[in-house]
């Protein structure tokens, strides 16, 4: 499921809510006490940090590769040579694995993320609200007036 957060600046993300009517609204509510309010909120969606699991195997086999040929000589200069790529696909998955399950037991998974599809909501005006026109007035609103246009 999708989360959102919210921002002020574009910079400085906060939040993790359902949706991004939520996430504005929130907003738009912490925005009333803030002395100088932004006339903007940017929300966007949180993408998990990829814990880069994946693609270990082939330099892991290169590396054991090369110390067995500095342990062993020319003898050990064919190990593992001749793993497939299935083969080390195989094995890459086993180490995501291994390593996600290590990442987890210690608590050490991403804590950071990145904001994608980051759109920009209008703060409504706050604590204004229009009155009614008032009678004989030259403008009401603005762009509008009562006085007909010379012409």
């Amino acid at each position: 499921m999708k989360k959102y957060a919210y921002s002020y600046d574009r910079e400085d993300y906060t939040g993790s809510f359902d949706s991004p009517e939520e996430a504005v609204a929130e907003a738009v509510r912490k925005s009333e006490g803030l002395s100088s309010p932004p006339t903007e909120i940017f929300v966007g969606v949180l993408v998990e940090a990829d814990p880069q699991t994946t693609d270990h195997a082939e330099r892991i086999v290169e590396a054991m590769n090369r110390r067995a040929h500095v342990d062993y000589g020319d003898a050990a200069a064919r190990y593992l040579k001749n793993a497939s790529k299935q083969q080390i696909a195989e094995l890459d998955q086993e180490i995501a694995r291994t390593i996600a399950a290590w990442l987890e037991r210690n608590k050490m998974r991403p804590t950071f993320v990145k904001v994608q599809g980051i759109r920009e909501y209008p703060i409504p005006s706050l604590g204004f609200t229009r009155s009614k026109r008032a009678e004989g007035s030259e403008v009401n609103e603005i762009g509008m007036s009562d006085v007909p246009a010379e012409g």
